[in-house]
């Protein structure tokens, strides 16, 4: 759906590194030695988009110095409906402090109620919304447009985003459609994850296949996929399923977070394993996939910059955390979810260079 505004010739493996979100752009120092070996026989392209509007960015193109903090989106894209405008299924953030060597892995919930800012490109004139909304407002159609342009409703979602955290200017951004996240996941060869409680899909059939709407209610009819407590082998399908579940997950949508970030956490860690690193075809299957699922804008800095600025930061230094926020509203008048004012300190924490001492003194924002 996004049309590309450049197109940069560099690397296929530093698709790698800015593919699941851009997640593992940052924490592929070991994919820098295969780089090396595989240079000279693999190459490709990366799409890089405007996803901020750069016009006005007086530090385009600087050199890259800690404290660093992301934007991640995943859009909840369908096939068959292209013309529709998605929201934002999952929003995160990844910060890096000023060392460069660990980083906090920071799901925002997508239900927030929030302040959408006015967007004059779409005539959106501001208001209260759930946080998932400003991608939709962003990215509907214009006059003349027959698809929607991610990059647009990514820059209202940036704009939202910053007014609620303070955050004047994020480092970098990146958008996947979870149609290519399947792909990645598959490319990858699978992934293991290893689940507190068993699920019970509310989407697919344990064939894979999605189950119906009730045409008589609310929710699905058929068999249910299921993935018990425990250790779990996932295909794509069953990644991107656990990834969207939040009806009988404990926590509902806290759950969901925990689980969205547990499965990128997998993926980084079978993409930057011995076995991936050390089997150029599988490499070379996985950065494809990642390529065609990714639109990324480093604000001037091409990915294989990141990669080697943060080549100390890996998987196992992600910490992963979650924001405290409670419904409002329930049943038919759930209206979303506001956060809780622990949220805010730690928003002010971050912009403070004091994240590390708040998680320390708040272990409760820690997934384990």
């Amino acid at each position: 759906m996004v049309a590309p505004e450049r197109k940069r010739r560099t690397p296929r493996w530093a698709v790698l590194c800015a593919a699941f979100g851009a997640l593992l752009m940052v924490t592929s120092g070991s994919v820098l030695i295969a780089a090396e070996v595989m240079s000279a026989r693999i190459s490709g392209a990366i799409t890089q988009g405007d996803l901020f509007g750069e016009e006005d960015d007086e530090h385009y193109g600087e050199d890259i110095e800690g404290p660093l903090t992301f934007l991640l989106a995943g859009l909840d894209t369908r096939p068959s409906r292209p013309e529709e405008p998605p929201r934002a299924d999952s929003v995160m953030l990844l910060h890096v402090p000023a060392e460069m060597d660990r980083g906090y892995l920071i799901s925002l919930p997508r239900d927030a109620l929030v302040e959408i800012p006015a967007f004059p490109e779409t005539g959106y004139l501001g208001g209260q919304d759930r946080l998932n909304s400003a991608m939709f407002l962003g990215a509907r159609q214009q006059a003349g447009e027959e698809l929607p342009n991610l990059e647009r409703g990514f820059r209202l979602l940036a704009q939202t985003v910053g007014q609620l955290t303070g955050v004047e200017r994020f480092d970098a951004g990146a958008v996947i459609q979870f149609e290519g996240f399947v792909e990645v996941v598959d490319a990858l060869g699978g992934i293991t994850v290893e689940l507190d409680e068993e699920i019970y899909s509310r989407h697919r059939h344990p064939d894979g296949s999605h189950r119906p709407l009730n045409p008589h209610g609310e929710g699905y009819l058929g068999e249910q996929a299921y993935y018990p407590a425990g250790v779990n082998e996932l295909e794509g399908w069953q990644a991107l399923d656990i990834s969207r579940q939040r009806y009988g997950v404990d926590g509902s949508d806290f759950g969901r977070q925990q689980l969205q970030q547990m499965v990128l956490k997998a993926m980084l860690e079978k993409a930057v394993s011995r076995d991936m690193l050390t089997n150029p075809v599988a490499l070379d299957r996985t950065v494809q996939a990642a390529g065609d699922a990714l639109v990324f804008d480093g604000r001037g800095n091409d990915p294989i910059d990141f990669a080697f600025a943060l080549r100390d930061l890996r998987p196992g230094q992600l910490t992963q955390v979650t924001l405290p926020a409670e419904n409002v509203g329930e049943g038919s008048a759930y209206q979303g979810e506001a956060l809780l004012p622990e949220a805010l300190e730690l928003f002010s924490a971050l912009r403070h260079g004091q994240l590390d001492q708040f998680i320390l003194e708040n272990p409760d924002f820690v997934v384990d």
